[in-house]
């Protein structure tokens, strides 16, 4: 993976080759900072400008750290992480604290100057590793609301739950990105990417509890009646991440 990074011509590489290098950590925790590291340069390689083509065809990173600022960090933590690396939890719950390591190394080792540094920093404010955590959790008890069991899922004041059959069609349907604009006990009131709301939306007492209103829900949801229902789900995204 060293290869894999260092071939790069760009500054960002080098500084994440020598700050790998120089970190004394296990071989499994070395192995996780090099994932992320790695991950990082190449969620930077979806820009067409950022990169050169070598004489192999392979797509080069050629940008350096002075033309990014703390948007290319966010949207590697908050969208390009999760849509691609799938089932590895503890990486993206780390990655957050790992990039900070390596930013205040860089800054330290003068590949930037205090103004990116500070929005660097300011892109992975403490507790970021929780929030991945809670988005984690979100993403998990969302798609809980349409597995075969649709009776496991429902808890707490039990006479308003309403039934669905699964063998019906819904009588509308929506899919997408969708906000969470507000909460009503345990439904919410959802906005797509057009910007009509939808709702109110059957959640669980448990989902409720770790969303927050701003978050942003990859779903497909039919109404039945007066309820909508959470058909099929994606991730579960952080406020402003997407629309």
């Amino acid at each position: 993976m060293f290869k894999e990074i260092s071939k790069h011509p760009s500054d960002i590489a080098e500084s994440a080759v020598e700050y790998l290098k120089s970190v004394e950590v296990s071989e499994k925790t070395k192995r996780l900072y090099i994932d992320v590291l790695y991950l990082f340069l190449e969620s930077l390689l979806s820009d067409p400008s950022a990169v050169i083509e070598n004489d192999d065809g392979e797509y080069l990173l050629s940008h350096n750290w002075e033309d990014y600022y703390g948007g290319a960090i966010s949207n590697f933590i908050d969208w390009w992480l999760p849509r691609k690396v799938i089932g590895s939890d503890t990486l993206q719950a780390r990655a957050p604290g790992i990039l900070r390591k390596w930013i205040k190394w860089c800054y330290k080792h003068n590949y930037f100057d205090e103004e990116h540094y500070e929005d660097f920093i300011d892109s992975l404010p403490r507790g970021k590793s929780k929030e991945v955590k809670c988005l984690q959790k979100a993403g998990d008890l969302l798609y809980l609301l349409h597995t075969p069991d649709p009776g496991a899922w429902m808890t707490g004041d039990e006479d308003r739950i309403v039934s669905i059959d699964h063998h019906k069609e819904p009588e509308e349907w929506d899919e997408g990105y969708m906000k969470i604009v507000r909460f009503e006990k345990y439904f919410a009131y959802l906005e797509n990417e057009e910007g009509t709301e939808r709702g109110p939306v059957m959640l669980s007492k448990e989902l409720v509890n770790v969303l927050k209103v701003g978050y942003v829900m990859n779903v497909s949801i039919g109404r039945f009646g007066k309820y909508w229902k959470v058909l099929e789900s994606g991730n579960v995204y952080a406020e402003d991440t997407i629309l």
